[in-house]
């Protein structure tokens, strides 16, 4: 890779700039709004990165930038040339990005992808990127695992990159069904986390359910045991009434263990009145367990 060198900014006329790399930038409308709230109170602070490729100026940093200003109807932005090779414009993009956190681990595994399709070996882009092989490995292995679609869906700002990498872990028939209830319910990362949680521990009935009330499921899931959601169906009463069941299913064959075979004599001496006790609250739980049936219909 040669290495870089900057030329002067100068201020360029938007339709002279081609924006074809844009395709590894993932821009929610979000921050489009926050870049053209900050372009009209501060004006454009820093240059837009390019490159000539093809006697043609092609943009490969300050996409944001470039699409608030666009909105705004503004037609000048100031610019600055980057002489780099293919090789070099892909990792000057991570590397303009990497200070200041603005680019998602899906938006790298997008320039990965297109480094290795260019030829370059993982080992050989780590070296570049001054990386571990295992780094780009990672990355590129979240990329496939995502659904086609989902990566459209997130390069147009319809998915967020955030949401999307919570939905790695199911099937890519099933990523596909939980990225609509989350686009369409606009939840967040942390949201879509605990929703694929509870549908990866629910059978069908349950799943439905999640998919047709999904605010109403992770309203009650958060009210409860993030490691142990009770069924998100239930009311707050029946959710409390669940929690306690499974304490008393975990508890009660280890009690099983140490009553039988019989404890010691001297043991059954000293604790006598607490397995009185016990008969004496167990003996109405059994009680109300038994006629706890759920009407016939």
């Amino acid at each position: 890779m040669q290495a870089t060198q900057m030329i002067q900014s100068e201020m360029l006329e938007l339709p002279r700039l081609g924006i074809s790399y844009g395709r590894v930038r993932c821009l929610m409308p979000q921050q489009v709004e926050q870049m053209k709230l900050s372009l009209a109170v501060n004006g454009q602070l820093t240059p837009l990165m390019v490159v000539r490729r093809q006697d043609k100026l092609e943009l490969i940093d300050g996409f944001k930038r470039h699409r608030a200003a666009e909105q705004m109807g503004w037609n000048l932005l100031r610019v600055m040339c980057l002489d780099v090779d293919e090789q070099g414009q892909w990792a000057a993009m991570l590397a303009l990005n990497r200070a200041t956190h603005s680019m998602s681990v899906l938006e790298e595994a997008l320039i990965l992808r297109e480094m290795v399709a260019m030829g370059m070996r993982q080992t050989e882009i780590g070296q570049i990127l001054n990386r571990h092989k295992s780094w780009v490995s990672r990355r590129i292995g979240l990329l496939e695992r995502l659904h086609p679609e989902l990566v459209e869906q997130i390069r147009e700002g319809i998915l967020h990159p955030g949401a999307a990498r919570r939905l790695l872990s199911l099937p890519a028939g099933n990523q596909l069904e939980l990225a609509t209830v989350v686009t369409h319910q606009s939840l967040g990362s942390q949201d879509t986390e605990l929703l694929v949680r509870l549908w990866r521990n629910a059978d069908p009935p349950v799943r439905d359910y999640l998919l047709a009330h999904p605010r109403e499921a992770l309203a009650h899931a958060q009210k409860g045991d993030p490691e142990d959601p009770p069924d998100p169906r239930l009311t707050l009463r029946g959710q409390r009434l669940q929690r306690h069941l499974r304490i008393l299913q975990g508890v009660a064959p280890r009690t099983l263990q140490g009553l039988r075979p019989s404890p010691a004599e001297e043991d059954l001496q000293i604790l006598a009145d607490d397995l009185e006790s016990t008969k004496s609250s167990l003996s109405p739980l059994l009680e109300a367990l038994d006629s706890a049936r759920p009407l016939a219909r």
